[in-house]
């Protein structure tokens, strides 16, 4: 989180305003010499905004009769000019919403210092308050119970509960049990895990599902704080590139305050909202009311024609992904082969009736099973309804059978991978440990699905990683390594090339959005989407992609984020 708060600190000092926070006004013609402008058709060197959109790109004869009729001049002094970014699975509103909690803990912190600085947010809080974070690490607690009577030690009187790295699994003490009225007789919920140990007790382990026991219990956050919080956090995407985002879980009184925002010309970036049909496979209650009343939400930034579907959990030591083979390691509180969080025939029906209805589905699909029952569900649709319905989401796929690699081109579905997560880090370690070789040697086969000419697009399913900057996930993609190079390496045969990764984050979100013909590219006619780059990626080390940070965000014509020149520089 330290990178996002640097970046939302230079959104905030910007003279140029922040996404979400007014901005600059639109001159009639803006025009931008003297660049390295990537095109589909190579480089450009300048390039005319008229308005929302791009008029014109050409070299130095072009930029000196167009200087006749611009209202202002941009001299690029060598900057690149590239297309904005998108992030296809990211949670910006439930972060906002305090979702994952507000004692945040790194994700590389051992025991000591995860119950240490739990222990301070405990002391911070009022007697008997409920005190909520994340993000825990099953295999860098070795040695430690994971137990409510852990967290009973820091947290004797307040109810405690901590989500983990993938936030599909709750780790919660005793006070929080008892307020979710959990004990040995509580059963499983559908789609949920109470682990327990070998007398019966709840354990304070809680996956998918049963996390909603606990979760529900949490008092809700005024939706005006919602909206200031949600605002500072399209601030940050837009400090790191991101024009447009897909949102991958929204509520009704989610899509309340995105439209609240786009009321108020404070919602800069194109939002895609998927409303949740379940959450980790618990059915959401007010579903058919949602959907039913999506185009009361629906502004020119804002599309809530989309659902979102869990067909499974994750494959950590937690074994709640759908897989087609047992897991590796043994785990007794989950079935062989893990979770999948739908009836495949049921499911098949319904993704044909919102396919008749055009309205896109993104599945959360992790195991290699349930990307195989999210495309059957697909397939299912197109036989009813023909081809041409929605481009539908596979989201994450860190598992996809090779049987099913051709489907998504097959199907016109798009693909969606987690690049952020394709560096070594501890929970690949733990997925390592779950799943074993050779299936993880093809662990997120982004090489292979675009060898099979499938639509691949990127999420980072922020707050799950610690940033959502997509220039970590860029490097990753190519490297398979730590940013900054490692020695260890994470699924290495699946890399791809640094066109490909830009492709991801730039035309291949555009197409699966359906604006390529408006935007995902830097052409004449489309809308003035780009990012202006010190750096060119073209040139630098691939290595220290990760360091790359835009100089400037324009979003149709508008500069949405400028970061601050350090002190005593001169612009």
């Amino acid at each position: 989180m330290a990178a996002a708060a640097a970046a939302l600190a230079i959104l905030a000092a910007s003279p140029a305003g922040a996404a979400g926070q007014g901005g600059t006004s639109r001159e009639a013609s803006v025009l931008f010499v003297n660049g390295r402008i990537y095109t589909p058709t190579g480089w450009r060197s300048a390039m005319r905004v008229e308005g929302e959109r791009i008029a014109g790109l050409g070299g130095p004869a072009q930029a000196s009769a167009w200087r006749r009729t611009a209202s202002r001049v941009i001299d690029l002094k060598g900057a690149t000019v590239l297309p904005g970014l998108y992030d296809m699975h990211v949670h910006p509103v439930l972060q906002a919403k305090g979702g994952e909690g507000r004692c945040r803990i790194p994700q590389d912190a051992d025991a000591k210092r995860l119950l240490a600085l739990v222990a301070d947010c405990v002391k911070a809080a009022k007697p008997g308050e409920w005190v909520t974070g994340a993000q825990w690490q099953a295999s860098l607690l070795e040695g430690t119970p994971i137990t409510a009577a852990t967290l009973d030690a820091v947290s004797p009187n307040n109810p405690l509960m901590l989500f983990d790295v993938s936030g599909h699994s709750i780790w919660a003490n005793s006070k929080a049990l008892e307020l979710a009225g959990i004990t040995a007789d509580t059963p499983n919920p559908e789609g949920g895990i109470i682990e327990r140990d070998a007398a019966g007790k709840p354990t304070g382990i809680l996956r998918e599902t049963a996390g909603r026991l606990v979760t529900s219990k949490l008092p809700p956050q005024p939706q005006a704080e919602t909206a200031r919080r949600l605002q500072q956090n399209l601030a940050m995407l837009a400090g790191y590139g991101v024009v447009g985002h897909v949102d991958a879980m929204v509520y009704r009184d989610d899509l309340e305050v995105y439209a609240s925002l786009a009321d108020k010309a404070l919602l800069k970036q194109r939002v895609r909202g998927c409303i949740a049909f379940s959450e980790a496979g618990r059915p959401n209650p007010a579903f058919e009311q949602t959907l039913a009343a999506r185009g009361r939400y629906a502004r020119r930034n804002l599309d809530p024609n989309c659902i979102k579907v869990f067909a499974d959990g994750v494959p950590t030591e937690s074994h709640t992904a759908a897989m087609l083979a047992p897991y590796q390691a043994g785990q007794p509180n989950a079935p062989p082969t893990g979770l999948l969080l739908f009836d495949p025939a049921q499911m098949g029906k319904l993704v044909t009736e919102w396919d008749k209805q055009g309205i896109v589905v993104m599945f959360h699909a992790a195991g290699d099973r349930s990307v195989r029952e999210a495309l059957n569900a697909i397939e299912a649709a197109r036989k009813a309804n023909g081809p041409n319905g929605p481009i539908h989401h596979v989201g994450h796929s860190t598992f996809v059978d090779e049987a099913d690699l051709p489907r998504f081109k097959a199907l016109n579905a798009a693909v969606e991978m987690s690049p952020y997560l394709w560096d070594p880090q501890p929970i690949n370690d733990d997925i390592t440990s779950a799943v074993g070789p050779p299936r993880i040697d093809r662990v997120w086969p982004i090489k292979d699905v675009f060898a099979n000419d499938a639509l691949v697009i990127a999420g980072s399913d922020w707050a799950v990683v610690p940033t959502p900057d997509p220039w970590i996930g860029i490097e990753t993609a190519i490297t398979r390594r730590n940013p900054g190079g490692s020695e260890r390496s994470f699924g290495l045969g699946e890399a791809i090339t640094l066109s490909q990764a830009i492709d991801m984050f730039t035309i291949n979100a555009a197409k699966h959005l359906g604006i390529v013909k408006q935007a995902g590219s830097i052409e004449t006619g489309k809308s003035a989407d780009f990012l202006i780059l010190d750096d060119n990626p073209f040139d630098v080390a691939v290595t220290s992609l990760h360091l790359i940070r835009p100089r400037e965000t324009w979003i149709r014509g508008e500069r949405v984020f400028a970061r601050r020149a350090p002190q005593g520089s001169k612009e």
